[in-house]
Parts: C-alpha cells; sequence; structure tokens
C-alpha cells in the first residue's frame, strides 16, 4: 500500500500506511477540504472587494462617455453644431468603427502585459478625449472625437466582461446627470458641453488610481498571503479541468477564428448589440416624442428604465449563475423585449402609459440580456488565449451592430420602422441561441460517449492539449 503524508493542525507531519496506521484519514481529508473551502470564501471577498468596486466604477464611466450622447442632443448638441440628422446619427455610429478595429489587438496586448497598467492608460486617454469632446465646433471634430474615444475604449470592455450587469445602472446615472446639468446657469458652456465636461473629467481622475490599485494576476497579487495566491492558483486550475492552459502561441490566437462558436456568438452578439444600442442612443428621444415634457423632464424620464434593467440584470445573472444555464434565460429575456418593442409599433402613441411601460420592457431586456450571453461566450472558451482572443473578436464582430443601432430609428416621430428592425434583430438572435444550445447539447452528448482511444485521437488532430482548449474531449460546454 502507498504511504502518504498528512497534514494535521497543530501537530508534526507523520508518514502513515494509507488504511491501517492511520484509521482517522477520512476526518482529517474533510477537515483539510472544511479549511480550504474557508479560505477559498476569504479569497473570493478579498479579490470581491479590491477589483469590484474599482471596475463598476471605471465600466460607468466609460458607458456614461460613450452613450450621454443622447443626453447631449437633447441639451442642443445638433442646434449648436448644425447637424443634419444624417449626421447626428454618424456621429453615434463612427464610435464603434474603432471599437471594432481596435478590439482585438488591444486584447492581444493586454493578455501579454500587465492589464492594470492598460486598462488605466486607456482610460487616462478616453477621459481626456470624453473631455475634449466640449470643445468640438462642428460635424467633423465630433467625429473624429468619437472615433478615438472608441479606439481607447475598446480594451477595456472585453477586460471587464465579468462586471457587465451595471451597465444599464450607468444609463440611470446618465440621465440624471444630464437632468442636473441642465439646472446649472451658465453664460460661457452649453448645457451639452458641461455635459462631456463633468461626464468625462472623473475618468480622467480615476485612470492613475486604477494604474496603481487593480491587480494583474492571483499569481502576483500583494493583498494575498502565500498560501492563499497558492489555494487561488488551484482553484482556478480546478475550474478550468482538462482545458486548463496559461501558454501563449498564435496558432492560439488562430484556432479561434477557424471555430464556429466564435462566429456564431459573434452574430448572436451583433443582432442583440444593435437592438440595445439603438434603444441606448434613441431612448432619451423617444421618450421625448412620447408627450408634451420638456427636454429637462425627458432627460429624468430616462432614469425608471434603467433602474428596472439594472434589477433585472441582477436577478437575471443569479437565476442564470444559480441554475448554471445560460440559453434558456435569453430566450426568455428576449420574448419580454419583442413584447415591448410590439407595443411600441401597433399601440397608439396617444397612449402614453402603455408606451412608456413598453419603453421599461425594452430596456430591461436588451441590457439584461448581456450579462447571460457574456457569460455564456466566456463559459465555452477555454485556456487563458483562446479566451482572451475569443472574446475580443466575438466583441469586435459584435460591436459592429453598435454602428447599426446608430442608424435603425431614422424615422421619428412614431419610429416604427426603427422599432421593426429592433424586433426583427432580437428574434433572429433567439433563433440563433436555440440552435447554438441545441449543437452544444448534441457536442456534449457526443463526447460522453468515446473511448480514450477516441479521445487521444482528437487531441492529436487540434495538435495536441495546447491547442485543443475547450475542445478537449473531457472538456463540457455550458448550455
Amino acid at each position: 500500500m502507498p504511504e502518504e503524508i498528512y497534514h494535521v493542525k497543530g501537530k508534526s507531519p507523520v508518514v502513515e500506511n494509507d488504511t491501517v496506521a492511520n484509521p482517522h484519514k477520512e476526518d482529517i481529508e474533510a477537515a483539510g477540504m472544511d479549511d480550504d473551502k474557508k479560505a477559498e470564501a476569504t479569497i473570493l471577498r478579498k479579490f470581491d472587494l479590491r477589483i469590484l468596486p474599482i471596475l463598476c466604477l471605471l465600466y460607468l464611466l466609460s458607458y456614461l462617455d460613450r452613450s450621454n450622447i443622447g443626453n447631449a442632443k437633447l441639451g442642443g448638441l445638433e442646434e449648436s453644431l448644425g447637424l443634419t440628422p444624417q449626421e447626428y446619427q454618424w456621429a453615434l455610429s463612427i464610435f464603434y468603427f474603432g471599437y471594432v478595429i481596435f478590439d482585438l489587438p488591444s486584447n492581444i496586448v493586454m493578455r501579454r502585459w500587465r492589464p492594470s497598467i492598460w486598462l488605466g492608460t486607456l482610460m487616462l486617454l478616453w477621459g481626456i478625449t470624453a473631455v475634449a469632446m466640449c470643445g468640438v465646433t462642428n460635424f467633423a471634430g465630433l467625429a473624429v472625437a468619437r472615433l478615438f474615444l472608441g479606439v481607447f475604449e475598446a480594451g477595456f470592455y472585453p477586460g471587464s466582461v465579468y462586471f457587465l450587469s451595471l451597465c444599464s445602472l450607468a444609463g440611470a446615472f446618465g440621465g440624471l446627470i444630464a437632468y442636473g446639468i441642465t439646472q446649472i446657469p451658465t453664460n460661457h458652456l452649453q448645457t451639452w458641453q458641461l455635459l462631456f465636461l463633468v461626464e468625462g473629467a472623473p475618468s480622467v481622475a480615476l485612470a492613475v488610481l486604477a494604474i496603481w490599485y487593480l491587480p494583474d494576476s492571483p499569481e502576483t497579487v500583494k493583498f494575498l498571503t502565500d498560501d492563499e495566491r497558492r489555494i487561488a492558483v488551484k482553484r482556478l486550475a480546478a475550474d478550468a479541468g482538462a482545458a486548463n492552459d496559461h501558454s501563449w502561441s498564435w496558432d492560439q490566437v488562430g484556432s479561434v477564428f477557424t471555430d464556429w462558436k466564435a462566429w456564431a456568438y459573434a452574430i448572436i452578439y451583433l443582432t442583440g448589440t444593435s437592438a440595445l444600442q439603438g434603444v441606448t442612443l434613441f431612448l432619451p428621444s423617444i421618450i421625448s416624442e412620447m408627450g408634451s415634457w420638456n427636454k429637462a423632464q425627458s432627460q429624468v424620464l430616462t432614469t425608471p428604465p434603467y433602474v428596472l434593467a439594472f434589477v433585472a440584470t441582477i436577478l437575471v445573472g443569479w437565476s442564470s449563475d444559480k441554475l448554471f444555464e445560460r440559453a434558456l434565460h435569453m430566450v426568455a429575456i428576449n420574448m419580454v423585449g419583442i413584447t415591448g418593442f410590439l407595443i411600441l409599433m401597433f399601440v397608439d402613441r396617444s397612449n402614453v402609459a402603455v408606451h412608456y411601460f413598453a419603453a421599461c420592457l425594452v430596456t430591461v431586456s436588451v441590457y439584461s440580456n448581456v450579462a447571460v450571453k457574456v457569460a455564456w461566450f466566456n463559459n465555452n472558451f477555454a485556456g487563458l488565449t483562446r479566451r482572451a482572443v475569443g472574446s475580443a473578436f466575438i466583441v469586435s464582430i459584435g460591436t459592429i451592430g453598435g454602428a447599426i443601432g446608430g442608424q435603425i430609428y431614422y424615422d421619428p416621430p412614431d419610429y416604427f420602422y426603427g422599432n421593426l428592425i429592433a424586433v426583427c434583430l432580437v428574434t433572429t438572435q433567439t433563433l440563433l441561441v436555440v440552435i447554438v444550445r441545441c449543437v452544444l447539447a448534441y457536442e456534449n452528448k457526443r463526447r460522453d460517449k468515446l473511448t480514450e482511444e477516441m479521445k487521444e485521437y482528437e487531441i492529436y488532430n487540434y495538435g495536441g492539449m495546447e491547442l485543443a482548449g475547450d475542445r478537449h474531449p473531457n472538456y463540457r460546454y455550458i448550455l
């Protein structure tokens, strides 16, 4: 029988026979497991307290800086710069061109360099750009500023996807802040200029703190003890299972582009983002067209839909994690959104209360959808490099939907065709989600039936363990 070493708390290590000389082996192992669980809980709490607040705040600021142009429109942006409706729509969409082009390169830099420095640098640059937008004087200046805002924000989103549940709360703050700014008397700056200045400045201030404060990896964090770092690394390896891999190679990068999941998730992301950004960018205008309230009141009325979306995002995220299920949650969420869009299309606009309720439904749907779909594609790409590249690729292709979203609401005051396009996009996404879920379920069942020889052959076909990642025969996809 083999010999093992058991470490009992408060006693010296002893060498014992596996069964005969150590009758309390199971009790000792159980005690060790309990200690590890307690240590894991402590580690998670430390990471939550260290990372969650600042990343949430960073994402809140980034979302304010990219979406405040919708509130700026109500603050006189179009009239002041002499923008045509088409120029305004292109100012919305051009942000996403920068996002699409630099998303993947930025995530590769983050994978190869220190995330804390990279994220902080990006934040400093987008904060400066956001503040500088208050000085634009024409469409060309606004378009260039929005393009660079997209370039600098491109790398932050994929690195912070775990904390997406707060994006809808950012929309709520945007409406409240915009209302507050409209009440500031000034003879020097217009309302839209104050909006860009007030919402952009905090990003600059927080950037330096982010560089110093954010950790880079569990192996190097200073707020954990040596034992806690060991347990954290062990826990991450256990979670990854057969697909645990920290290596880097360009072959791993290339493997993402030949994976059907990457393209399927990218289209799912694109359809959802088109509807989401359409709603985000035009919600102030949509609500403004509903009743006879003034622009300041319209700013305030954008807040309740976002507050409801924030609550829904938390509840849906909790349920999805509790049940460890993604696709069916997305389908249920999308049904809520489809209902809201249909109400906006076919109920007479004179029924203001019903239309406002429908606006709340679509906002709740398009936002709570995000956290689940991002968790889903991150669950189903394994190996640090494949996950980093997969996330960036999906987001960069999917973000094209933001450019589409900036164009679809072109028919005020009813926005019938805008809502028609949005409901078609959400319906398409729902069908794709069902198809992907069925394919992944089939693949899980197929892997269950593989022999060891068949598994080894599949790993060989993918180029070895480093390139297999989530395609490893022992890996099971999350549905």
